[in-house]
């Protein structure tokens, strides 16, 4: 077979963004000729490779299918080339030939630009540029389907959603057609997307069925082949968070669960998952504090962490109902802490605990040889004491 590369040429009104951005994905669809931009260089699209990707292009034969960082599946049919900006901004644009994009759900959006346009879409968008040699009149042809499509254009905006459209060079709003056209039709289709979705679902589906029967080694294998297929599924840090804990990981626990309350707030906290970032932060305190407490004699020649320091709880000398001041003057210096560059403030939680099991008290915080010890198993090379009085 000899492969042959076609290269349309299109009116000067199309835009992409400038060189040197890129997106990161992973091919999971080639066939026949398909390239990949990365650094500056084309090469050859293989099925299942990584890629920073600044443009993808497929031949007169080829076909491409990539897998971003969120989720979202880029189609390119025959003889099509787009070009993206960087993932912070989820957005590409159509060169030539044509484009079918889905998004991980119809909350999701990515921008795509044709001509001098832009289109904010969201679900199922398929594009397709009819130039030279095309018997239709010249444009961008789209779809959308499940989801918004948005055309801003200079003066107004447009929003689309399941309607058939052309964008022409010749005006600004977008023509509404009535009847989908040939250049539209073809087996790159929304069925095609579904599935590559509907698989992840499934695996997704597979490994929290296998966590349920305690069948951690498959659970784990297929979440993390969900990871790698569609970053943006954030419930995949939730199992393998609690995988971890059955594991008795509890520092990767820890991080997972952490990782999941940050990605998707309001779903950690309907899964009480603070309660048990809360459980495990206090367990893994406890036994960093036990492991410096019994390495003592070895952490007394241990250099300490370079610009770290330690603020102890400060001392009250003065009536007693004073007492819990204590805790909010040495809150006080930490925050102030916290803002000078370079350095690094230990956590109050941890100096705290290591003073409890020294079963230091208030007498025996502002002492010196107290301090220098907790300084050591704190491996802090500056530590901060005082007291307050108030009558």
């Amino acid at each position: 077979m000899c492969n042959r590369w076609i290269w349309l040429p299109l009116a000067a009104a199309i835009l992409w963004p400038t060189a040197g951005f890129s997106a990161t994905g992973r091919v999971v669809l080639v066939e026949n000729e398909a390239m990949l931009e990365q650094a500056g260089h084309w090469v050859p699209a293989r099925l299942g490779m990584d890629v920073e990707v600044s443009a993808a292009s497929t031949g007169v034969a080829g076909r491409l299918q990539l897998r971003m960082k969120d989720g979202a599946l880029i189609v390119l049919p025959p003889a099509s080339k787009v070009q993206f900006s960087d993932d912070s901004k989820a957005n590409l644009a159509l060169v030539l030939g044509g484009l079918r994009l889905t998004t991980t759900s119809p909350d999701v959006f990515w921008t795509v630009r044709a001509l001098d346009r832009q289109i904010r879409a969201s679900g199922y968008l398929k594009l397709h540029t009819c130039m030279t040699g095309c018997t239709l009149p010249a444009g961008v042809y789209g779809r959308g389907h499940g989801g918004e499509a948005m055309v801003e254009y200079a003066g107004g905006r447009s929003v689309l959603k399941e309607k058939i459209f052309r964008l022409s060079s010749t005006g600004n709003r977008p023509e509404v057609l009535v009847k989908p056209p040939s250049i539209l039709d073809d087996d790159t289709n929304l069925t095609l997307a579904e599935l590559a979705r509907q698989a992840v679902t499934n695996r997704l589906l597979t490994g929290i069925e296998a966590f349920r029967k305690s069948d951690y080694l498959v659970a784990k294998a297929e979440l993390l082949a969900v990871q790698t297929e569609n970053p943006s599924e954030t419930v995949v840090s939730y199992y393998l968070g609690l995988i971890a804990l059955e594991q008795q990981d509890n520092a990767q626990a820890l991080l997972l669960l952490q990782k999941y309350l940050k990605d998707d707030p309001q779903a950690a906290i309907e899964r009480e998952v603070p309660k048990t970032i809360t459980l495990l932060s206090t367990h893994q305190l406890q036994e960093e504090v036990a492991r410096a407490l019994t390495q003592e004699k070895s952490l007394a020649n241990a250099p300490p962490e370079p610009n770290s320091i330690a603020v102890q709880t400060f001392a009250s000398r003065g009536d007693p109902i004073y007492r819990a001041m204590a805790k909010g003057i040495a809150a006080v210096v930490i925050a102030d802490l916290t803002q000078v560059p370079g350095l690094k403030v230990l956590e109050r939680e941890k100096v705290q605990k290591l003073l409890a099991e020294m079963r230091l008290g208030d007498s025996g915080l502002t002492e010196e040889s107290s301090a220098v010890r907790s300084g050591r198993l704190m491996r802090a090379e500056k530590v901060i004491v005082g007291s307050f009085g108030a009558q």
